[in-house]
């Protein structure tokens, strides 16, 4: 029940104000009986909209030239304009899309308003450039307007110029290419967000991201899970393309919504990895003191004995290993710098002490002969996206299976020393926000800023020198 005051007690008055509040009651209600019989529109029928708001500006209805400035209409002239102009055009062409809604006897679903608004795109377009034309004194400058049967008044045929031209749809390679100006993420991510739009387009038979909607991503979807792929792949691929659509409709290049919105699965439980056992360690670092290539020879060792992971020790340079003047203590920094192809998984630098095993196996003798801003591990080369850390598996992974022989699927070089390493710690009592600031665990806490240098740094040290050598392993002497 809907109940509405007169707002006066005064029976003259109310007989004054009852007309008025009919006909708003009447208004009220046909617009309830509007929106509750809103339609879903096709395409055919978004362009009957917009030709009748076509139609209706070139009979006269205004056009609020007066507030389009030179810098909008400078953009709707722009084959190529910046997203702020692009930003405002797009402002214009939702103002309009909400007119032509008026001009209709039906409401339309929240869904087909994309539609509408790519429908609407050619005619504002054309409209504005027309009337500036008009305005300048230039005759013939009528809108053109496809054949619409409900159109009363028949108007005059007239040829587009090819400045006017209505604009053109978005390509999801155009997208990629203006996200990637912007995006944060690494090379490699950028680089499979290209496969992932080109993947998307072989589907869909087209490259026209003004066309993407939300059932295609959900057929797309259900194409992709056929074929065995995980959701947690499904949820990564998603978050690609769903990151270059905002980036264009933030820039007015595409409407809202985000058609990929709400279309994230359940994530999956990720395999287990387990830490290698003593006997295992023991049988890979004894193997790696065999080994002559820089890479095979020491990344084994620092994963052990620092909990890094195998890209952050294979993208170390020669002025990453320093010591800290306060305590007297050598660390390794593990820092981010996208320009020297290194990445950090949390983005996050940190230092961590170099623990005494690796000094007394001859480790800081060999870094010494490295130059500052050199490889390393020299014998690791750069992936194709810059990185030497690119890959690791390659490098380091293929060599624990096949000359060390550990074959069980659950032990992996990346988590299978960090596990292991963790566990050590824990085992010799070091605190949470000491382990975190050791191993790179992303906190919002002191493990986040904990030992970069002097005493916390000292502190580190202490802790890390816990971890024992693995039974089986014979101490080197100190050089």
């Amino acid at each position: 029940m809907v109940k509405w005051s007169l707002g006066t007690k005064d029976n003259a008055r109310a007989r004054e104000a009852w007309p008025g509040a009919l006909a708003r009651w009447a208004e009220m209600t046909a617009g309830w009986e509007k929106a509750a019989s809103a339609i879903t529109l096709t395409p055919e029928k978004a362009g009957e909209m917009a030709a009748r708001w076509a139609a209706h500006i070139a009979q006269g209805a205004p056009l609020d030239m007066g507030t389009a400035d030179g810098d909008l209409l400078e953009a709707l002239h722009d084959p190529d304009p910046t997203p702020a102009a692009l930003s405002r055009i797009g402002e214009r062409i939702r103002l309009h899309a909400q007119e032509a809604e008026g001009l209709v006897d039906y409401a339309i679903t929240p869904e087909s308003r994309p539609l509408l608004f790519h429908a609407m795109i050619g005619v504002v377009r054309t409209a504005y450039l027309q009337a500036e034309l008009a305005g300048q004194g230039v005759q013939g400058a009528a809108l053109p307007l496809a054949p619409f049967e409900s159109t009363r008044k028949a108007l005059p045929p007239v040829e587009v110029l090819p400045a006017l031209a209505p604009l053109q749809g978005l390509s999801f390679d155009d997208a990629w290419k203006r996200w990637k100006l912007t995006a944060t993420v690494n090379p490699r991510s950028v680089y499979e967000t290209q496969g992932i739009l080109k993947s998307l387009a072989g589907f869909l038979g087209h490259d026209d991201a003004t066309r993407l909607t939300r059932a295609d991503l959900l057929r797309w979807r259900d194409h992709l899970k056929a074929d065995g792929l995980s959701n947690n792949t499904w949820n990564n691929r998603l978050s690609f393309v769903r990151g270059v659509l905002q980036r264009a409709i933030d820039d007015g290049l595409l409407p809202e919504p985000n058609p990929c919105e709400k279309l994230r699965l359940a994530k999956e439980a990720s395999a287990d990895r387990y830490p290698f056992s003593d006997e295992e360690a023991a049988s890979i670092l004894n193997a790696a003191r065999e080994e002559t290539s820089p890479s095979l020879r020491w990344a084994h060792w620092v994963m052990a004995f620092s909990g890094m992971r195998a890209g952050e020790v294979l993208q170390l340079t020669g002025d990453d290993i320093r010591k800290d003047d306060r305590s007297g203590v050598r660390y390794i920094v593990v820092r981010p710098d996208p320009e020297a192809g290194k990445r950090v998984k949390n983005g996050q630098t940190r230092h961590v002490p170099i623990h005494p095993a690796l000094e007394a196996e001859g480790f800081l003798r060999y870094a010494q002969g490295i130059g500052k801003g050199e490889p390393l591990f020299p014998d690791k080369i750069t992936d194709k996206y810059g990185s030497r850390g690119g890959r690791a598996w390659n490098a380091i992974g293929k060599w624990v299976r096949k000359t060390v022989g550990i074959t069980d699927p659950k032990k992996a070089p990346n988590h299978s020393w960090r596990h292991r390493f963790e566990d050590e710690l824990r085992a010799a009592e070091v605190v949470e926000s000491q382990r975190d600031a050791i191993v790179g665990h992303a906190r919002k806490t002191v493990g986040r800023s904990y030992g970069v240098q002097g005493e916390g740094l000292g502190r580190l040290y202490r802790e890390i020198s816990l971890v024992p050598l693995p039974a089986g392993v014979e101490r080197a002497s100190m050089p």
